[in-house]
């Protein structure tokens, strides 16, 4: 009791002379202004350094923080999705209206008409209602990058943290490239968007989202990447299609440099076609060298006539053509099947045999002809595909930028705007037909000869590191596209040549690898189940027991020969009652010769990227709009009755029918707001516009509104050095005065 009293009195001692201490501090005349600024102090760095511990632990516990809530919306995805993958989008757009990029493309490019170019490129606020369907169907991506020219969309919200805008100096390596006009040319520098994700999905501002999307939609459960592929590339010549290439029978129609020489099975061939000698006064791109034998003449005879017939459309052949017609085929036919050049019941004959005139009056090919169909109707139905020759002839729906090639509509041999362009319009093939056969072509080369599909129009999914490896592989050839004005017939089309490198290129796999495929239990030896496993993905099915006990017999004489010290503990069960093999363990493999060699042939390549490829025409609508009014009115209720996941909507009005596109674009324009109504939060208030239409305008402006801002800062801070000088004057002379005390007298 008396130690417990002896520490309250000593408590109570040292509170009063706190207090004491206090009082005297207190008493002194700054000792209170001392005090705040203390306390000040200790307050700015208690909450400097709470941002500092925040910003440590967001970036140390970042699948806290940032798991599902880093998106658009900045709401959590935890219960939809199944991980967290940082995934961006990136949109190209261009405003063709701009005076300035008018003018720009007029400097650079002066054989495109500028009227032309304003009616295709004309602004329809696609951007926005993408944008507005992204943040309803795909709200968990983490940001948006639109990559422009410079130009600002006039409701874009630039002070949203979840937007950036990024112009083409921002990514192009080599601004002498600058300014450019072609979509492949700016496609191939996206993935250096500064702080882009490692994976990121590429829009158009014409793509829109009509259901909801998941990353699932675009890879595959164990990582892959899901490959969407439309309609096949177009026909190496429109006598030769892809595949005739490569089928092991040489087909002189397919032996030019567009067709690859038939694939190789030309190769024989004493002197192979070129299909780039033609004579400027003949339409027909293929000219075909002379052969000593009948066949070739009356082979052209034919192909010109058909060729002739098809130019024309749907109108009336003459007689003689007509007459003509079954003449030559049936020479043809006799002579190939005389000559052994091939059988008589060939599908390429039967295809020729077809082509004759119908019984009707209007004189045109056979309703089954294969060669030239007659031309299908326009079906407003989304789920009707379209021929190849179709989608090959259309204009690319994500072609934003001026093609000059079909600027006139009638080019003729000799008047092209771009070098060797007679060589690859002679076909009425658009710029992006074009560019898919060169590309084909490369991928061919490098490879080999395969027979592709066009990826379909929605958005993709890129990895910034497969397109940096892509563009390491051809560099030349991205270098050559990334300096193009202009679309250009060798451009590398983007997503096409992106999904073929992801499937075509390969990996060595060794027999280690290979070894622990099939090693399933894990215990560093093969079961005899296991080795029968493997033989049955060795040899065809049924096994041939002699197949097998040559297999056995190898393992046996090299396990003799090798003689391997038995270093892995085999475990019970490996062998059957039977067996006679011994420890079948990775080094023994290794050192097996005869049986390394044959599992290297089977499975000793393998893809270097996983992907999964999946048939389009599900989930995706591509819809070419068009001046009839009516058609445009029944397309757009197909598409409001059944929505898909991706909705493209292309534009391929005639110009010269303003009024016809007028209405059309106000039906689109109402269809894009009873699709998405609500303002999205990447858009301005309806009152409000962006000031500036240029990003250089926009910074200049920030620039002088910085030098102004400057200078206001310090004239306030020069104003409040001369008050506090005028009032503290008094009291800082005060203090500086030097006291002297008075003389004592004794």
């Amino acid at each position: 009791m008396l130690i417990a009293s002896n520490v309250c009195i000593n408590i109570m001692s040292t509170w009063k002379l706190i207090q004491r201490r206090c009082y005297d501090l207190l008493s002194y005349k700054y000792s209170l202004l001392v005090i705040l600024l203390a306390f000040t102090c200790i307050f700015i760095g208690i909450i400097h350094f709470g941002e500092v511990w925040l910003t440590w632990s967001k970036e140390k516990y970042e699948a806290v923080f940032h798991s599902f809530n880093d998106n658009i919306l900045g709401v959590s995805f935890q219960r939809k999705l199944c991980q967290h993958v940082p995934i961006d989008v990136v949109y190209t757009w261009v405003n063709g209206s701009d005076p300035l990029f008018l003018e720009s493309l007029r400097r650079h490019i002066p054989v495109v008409p500028l009227s032309a170019a304003a009616s295709r490129f004309n602004d329809k606020d696609e951007l926005r209602y993408s944008l507005r369907s992204l943040e309803m169907y795909a709200p968990w991506v983490r940001h948006v990058y639109i990559v422009t020219n410079g130009q600002i969309p006039s409701w874009l919200d630039m002070d949203n943290p979840r937007v950036t805008l990024v112009t083409h100096e921002d990514i192009f390596l080599n601004k002498s490239d600058l300014p450019t006009f072609s979509s492949p040319a700016i496609e191939s520098h996206i993935h250096r968007i500064p702080g882009i994700s490692d994976k990121f999905l590429y829009f158009n501002d014409d793509v829109m989202l009509g259901a909801e999307i998941w990353p699932e939609d675009f890879v595959t459960q164990a990582g892959g990447q899901k490959m969407y592929l439309a309609w096949w590339v177009p026909d190496c010549s429109e006598v030769c299609p892809w595949a005739w290439v490569g089928d092991g029978s040489c087909d002189h129609a397919c032996n030019t440099t567009l067709c690859e020489f038939d694939g190789g099975d030309c190769q024989t061939t004493a002197i192979p076609f070129d299909s780039e000698a033609m004579e400027e006064e003949n339409d027909y791109p293929y000219k075909y060298l002379q052969d000593s034998r009948e066949v070739s003449n009356n082979g052209l005879k034919l192909l010109d006539i058909l060729r002739n017939k098809n130019s024309r459309g749907l109108t009336r052949w003459d007689n003689t053509e007509a007459s003509t017609i079954p003449a030559l085929l049936a020479r043809n036919l006799s002579t190939f099947e005389s000559d052994g050049l091939e059988a008589a019941d060939s599908p390429k004959l039967r295809l020729l045999r077809d082509v004759r005139p119908d019984d009707g009056d209007d004189g045109g090919p056979a309703k089954n002809s294969p060669m030239y169909p007659k031309p299908p109707r326009r079906s407003v139905s989304s789920n009707k595909s379209r021929t190849v020759e179709q989608s090959a002839k259309r204009s690319h729906p994500n072609d934003d930028i001026v093609n000059p090639a079909r600027a006139n509509g009638s080019a003729k041999f000799g008047k092209f705007a771009y070098p060797n362009q007679w060589r690859h319009n002679a076909r009425g093939l658009d710029t992006y037909a074009e560019s898919l056969l060169y590309v084909n072509k490369i991928y061919n080369r490098v490879y080999g000869l395969e027979r592709r599909r066009v990826p379909a129009h929605m958005p993709h999914l890129i990895d910034k590191w497969v397109v940096a490896s892509m563009q390491q592989k051809f560099e030349a050839e991205f270098r050559k596209t990334s300096s193009h004005r202009v679309r250009d017939p060798e451009d590398m089309q983007f997503a096409f040549s992106y999904f073929y490198f992801l499937a075509s290129e390969k990996r060595r796999v060794s027999i280690e690898e290979i070894f622990d495929a099939f090693d399933t239990d894990k215990s560093q030896t093969w079961s005899d189940r296991e080795i029968r496993t493997l033989l049955s993905r060795l040899y065809p099915l049924p096994l041939d027991y002699n197949l097998v006990m040559e297999f056995e017999s190898a393992i046996t004489n090299c396990s003799r020969r090798a003689n391997l010290p038995e270093t892995v503990r085999v475990p019970p069960g490996e062998r059957y009652l039977d067996s006679t093999l011994p420890v079948v363990s990775k080094e023994l493999i290794s050192n097996c010769e005869t049986v390394s060699r044959r599992m290297r042939s089977r499975f000793g390549v393998s893809s270097r990227y996983p992907h999964e490829v999946i048939k389009a025409g599900k989930n995706e609508i591509f819809e070419m709009l068009t001046s009839n009014v009516s058609l445009t009115v029944q397309l757009l209720d197909e598409i409001r009755r059944d929505p898909k996941k991706f909705i493209c909507l292309n534009d391929d009005m005639d110009p010269s029918r303003r009024s016809e596109n007028e209405i059309v674009r106000a039906l689109l324009n109402d269809f894009y707001r009873s699709l998405y109504p609500l303002r999205s939060t990447f858009e301005l208030p309806v009152q409000y516009r962006n000031r500036f239409s240029h990003r250089h305008e926009l910074l200049e402006w920030k620039a002088s509104r910085a030098k102004a801002r400057n200078l206001l800062l310090c004239l306030v801070t020069l104003l409040l050095a001369l008050t506090f000088y005028h009032v503290l004057s008094h009291h800082m002379r005060r203090l500086c005065r030097i006291r002297e005390l008075p003389t004592l007298l004794v």
